[in-house]
């Protein structure tokens, strides 16, 4: 767990004992990046800024039920992906796969003008590793969000998206093999260009 985790562990159990201001501080530290992956499992403004209300009502609700040992960053994406999937079930026209099979709509179109790429203009290979990343399905783009833009470990994206820590590793190996192929380069130069898109959160 890394420093960030630990402190915000911290804070979830302030939280856990009624602590208002631990509450808001979690709230706000991770509302972006919880809307960041809201609108990737759905792309309803309004509905994904619902959801997390509704997220964080209910986690306040339940409080004294919660687990004192998660790390708060996969608990809260893991809980918003299904606070989604239940406002979305019952609603007859829209098409939405579920989360536990092979492909459902993850939008993942990464662009010069995605809200982690703060650089002016792109470096050749950033652009081409954008382009390869947009040719990839909707599971392969969501292991190499999770993994290299939210830094989760492959445990916590087993969790995340339902499959074991082995299934994580191959499906990031497959999308690796992908972009590998699509761009012509070795898997360390992708890697190294994955390192220069991280997120830039604020802690």
């Amino acid at each position: 767990m890394d420093l960030l985790s630990a402190a915000d562990t911290v804070l979830w159990g302030a939280f856990l004992q009624g602590n208002q201001q631990a509450f808001a501080t979690i709230y706000d530290r991770y509302f972006e990046r919880l809307y960041e992956y809201g609108m990737r499992l759905h792309s309803g403004s309004d509905l994904v800024k619902d959801a997390i209300q509704e997220l964080f009502i209910k986690l306040w609700t339940n409080r004294s039920t919660l687990s004192t040992t998660v790390d708060p960053r996969p608990y809260l994406l893991v809980a918003l992906r299904g606070v989604i999937y239940n406002r979305l079930r019952p609603r007859k026209n829209v098409l939405l796969v579920a989360f536990d099979q092979q492909q459902h709509d993850f939008h993942a179109h990464f662009s010069s003008e995605h809200a982690y790429i703060k650089k002016e203009q792109l470096q050749e290979q950033q652009q081409q590793l954008l382009q390869a990343l947009n040719q990839l399905n909707a599971r392969q783009k969501e292991i190499i969000y999770l993994r290299y833009f939210e830094e989760l470990d492959y445990e916590q994206i087993a969790g995340i998206m339902g499959i074991s820590v082995k299934g994580a590793y191959k499906l990031s190996a497959r999308a690796l093999k992908n972009m590998r192929d699509i761009m012509q380069v070795s898997v360390a130069v992708i890697l190294r260009i994955l390192a220069g898109l991280r997120p830039e959160h604020h802690s």
